[in-house]
C-alpha cells in the first residue's frame, strides 16, 4: 500500500439539541453525529465508507473539507491539521480537496454555461491563460464521456448521468490529489451507475486520485473500493480491504448489511437485527449496536469497544467478534 494521504484521528462532531423554545435557551442535549473515528486515506487508493443513512459518513466527509468544523480531532494532511486552519489558510490546500455532491445539480450555478462550470475552478486557483483553460475544459469533457457540443449548454439540459459526468469533471479538473465521493451513483439506474463507476475508476488509474467514496449500498462499495470502513450510529465498527472484509466479516452490522445484498452468499452470514435506533447523545453508553445486536451482553451495555485489530489491517470494534 502507498504512503498515507490523509489521516483522521478521534474526529468527534456534535450537534445541540434544543427545547420547544428553541435558540432562547442553551441546548437540552447533544447529538453524536461523529464518534471519534479514526482512518487513513493513502495515495492513489479508494477508500469506500458504508453504512445506513444517519450514520456520520457525509459529516466525516465534509470534514476533511472544511465544510464542517468538528468538535475535537485532527485531520493531518500535508503536515497541517485541517481542523485547526481558518477559511484563508484553508484555500491554498481546495486545489488538492474536492468533492463530488449526491445531488450534483443544485451545487451548480444554473445561470451558468457548462463551460464556465468548468473553467471556474481554474480560474479561481490562477492556473493557465483562456486559451488554455477551454482547451483543459474541452479535454476534461472528452475524459468523462461528454462531448463539445455541451461546452455551450446548462446543466438542467443535461441528463442525471450526465450531470454526475459534469460534477466529477468540476472536481478533477484542477487534478486534486483526493475527491470526496458522496453518494454520487445513488439517483441513477444501475446501468448507468456501473457507467460512472467504470469511469471513475478509469480516471483515477490515470490521474492517481485517491477517493474516499461514501455511500449506503454496500455492493456498490465492494465494486469500487480497495478498503472499506463501515460506519454505524456515527462510529466506525469495522475496517479492512475489500477482499478481506467479504471473506471474513466479524462485526454482527457488517453481516446484516452483508444480508441485503440479493446475490450474495447468506449462508451462515445472515443477521437478523430488531429494535430501533437508539438516541446517540451524552447519555448513552456501551456499544453503539448493543440496541439491536443479537449478541449483546452486559459487557456491551456498559463498555463502548474500542477499533482493535484483528488481523493485518482488519479492524473491528466488538467485544465478541468472532
Amino acid at each position: 500500500m502507498n504512503n498515507t494521504l490523509i489521516e483522521i484521528k478521534n474526529l468527534r462532531k456534535t450537534y445541540p439539541v434544543y427545547g420547544h423554545l428553541g435558540k432562547l435557551f442553551p441546548p437540552v442535549d447533544h447529538m453524536k453525529a461523529v464518534s471519534n473515528v479514526s482512518l487513513k486515506i493513502c495515495q492513489g487508493e479508494t477508500y469506500g465508507l458504508v453504512g445506513e443513512s444517519g450514520c456520520g459518513k457525509t459529516t466525516t466527509g465534509r470534514s476533511i473539507l472544511g465544510l464542517v468544523k468538528p468538535d475535537s480531532g485532527e485531520i493531518l494532511y500535508a503536515s497541517h491539521d485541517l481542523t485547526k486552519l481558518s477559511d484563508k489558510q484553508f484555500q491554498p490546500l481546495r486545489k488538492d480537496l474536492q468533492m463530488v455532491f449526491q445531488d450534483t445539480l443544485s451545487s451548480l450555478n444554473p445561470r451558468q454555461r457548462i463551460g464556465a462550470l468548468l473553467e471556474e475552478p481554474l480560474i479561481i486557483q490562477g492556473i493557465g491563460d483562456a486559451a488554455s483553460r477551454r482547451e483543459a475544459v474541452l479535454e476534461m469533457l472528452r475524459m468523462v464521456g461528454l462531448s463539445e457540443e455541451h461546452y455551450f449548454r446548462y446543466p438542467h439540459e443535461l441528463s442525471g448521468g450526465q450531470v454526475q459526468r459534469l460534477g466529477i469533471a468540476r472536481a478533477m479538473i484542477i487534478k486534486p490529489r483526493l475527491i470526496v465521493c458522496d453518494e454520487p451513483v445513488s439517483a441513477l439506474d444501475v446501468s448507468i451507475q456501473a457507467q460512472i463507476l467504470n469511469m471513475m475508476t478509469e480516471l483515477q488509474k490515470e490521474t492517481g486520485t485517491s477517493l474516499l467514496f461514501i455511500s449506503h449500498d454496500i455492493g456498490v462499495v465492494r465494486y469500487i473500493s480497495d478498503r472499506i470502513g463501515v460506519m454505524y450510529l456515527g462510529t466506525l465498527v469495522e475496517e479492512a480491504s475489500t477482499e478481506e472484509l467479504f471473506a471474513n466479516t466479524l462485526h454482527p452490522y457488517t453481516k446484516a448489511l452483508f444480508a441485503s445484498i440479493p446475490e450474495f452468499e447468506k449462508k451462515e452470514r445472515k443477521v437478523s437485527l430488531s429494535g430501533e435506533l437508539p438516541v446517540n447523545n451524552d447519555s448513552f453508553t456501551g456499544c453503539v449496536f448493543h440496541t439491536r445486536c443479537p449478541y449483546a451482553t452486559d459487557l456491551c451495555r456498559r463498555e463502548a469497544p474500542g477499533l482493535r485489530d484483528v488481523s493485518m489491517g482488519h479492524k473491528v470494534a466488538c467485544h465478541h467478534a468472532f
